[in-house]
């Protein structure tokens, strides 16, 4: 069985399609790509997908589940979570604390024994401290867990953001430009956290301009042009379609001194 599935899918905005009858599948396990030139439609994906805008028409189906139009947190109890394009960190809160944030789906939510603070919600507490600080050394900012957020460089903000979206323990994990901004070193960094995590088991769904990192660590890529499939493949695969050379790969390549 595919853990995602997506059929059909169309959305508009007005006389837009922003997506249109988009069809694929996304086995689990490994780091699927998603590419295409700018308002291709990929973000908009992303957000069907996560509950943020709900389909014109179409099938959103996760592990055989139809979940098209389901708020974002009840797709994140489900077992999927994403970042943003742009940074969603509290920068007035500290490191630790904004992976926490992400752990309330770990948390015992009973409300009784949160007012009785019962031993059984204490454990929850402390186990929930204990596997953030794990996902802190596991992301390279185990130093930094009590200093303020907007301490911290770039890159390792795109790499806490990584983290809190892991906190919910996550078996599809949608990426929308993790390594956008961030200088060859950082990028780096990113590449090899990804790796790790698709190694511990965990699906990547990634939306990426950066050719280099995507070619690098991409079993699957999905190319899209104004909302449709153009191409499907592995890496090789779609570097040599013409097509999709044509339309995307070389023009960034040609925009961002990148080889397709």
């Amino acid at each position: 069985m595919s853990l995602l599935a997506v059929e059909r899918l169309t959305r508009s905005f007005g006389g837009v399609r922003a997506v249109q009858d988009l069809s694929f599948v996304i086995p689990a396990g490994g780091m699927h790509s998603i590419i295409g030139p700018n308002g291709a439609g990929k973000t908009t994906l992303f957000n069907l997908v996560t509950g943020v805008l709900r389909p014109t028409r179409g099938s959103i189906r996760f592990k055989g589940e139809e979940i098209a139009g389901l708020p974002p947190e009840r797709l994140a109890a489900r077992g999927i979570s994403r970042t943003f394009q742009n940074l969603q960190i509290f920068f007035n809160m500290s490191v630790l604390d904004n992976v926490l944030v992400g752990s309330h789906l770990a948390l015992d939510r009973n409300v009784l024994r949160a007012l009785l603070r019962l031993p059984r919600l204490r454990h929850s507490e402390r186990r929930v401290r204990r596997d953030a600080e794990a996902l802190l050394e596991r992301v390279g900012l185990a130093e930094w867990r009590d200093a303020p957020a907007d301490s911290l460089p770039y890159g390792a903000l795109k790499r806490l953001e990584i983290a809190r979206a892991m906190a919910g323990r996550p078996e599809l994990l949608l990426l929308d430009e993790p390594a956008a901004g961030c200088n060859e070193r950082e990028t780096q960094e990113i590449e090899q956290l990804l790796r790790g995590l698709v190694e511990d088991g965990v699906t990547i769904v990634l939306v990426e301009h950066d050719m280099r990192l995507v070619m690098n660590v991409s079993d699957h890529i999905i190319v899209l042009d104004h909302g449709q499939m153009l191409a499907e493949g592995d890496a090789e695969t779609v570097r040599n379609d013409p097509a999709v050379v044509e339309a995307y790969l070389g023009q960034a390549g040609r925009t961002a001194g990148h080889a397709p």
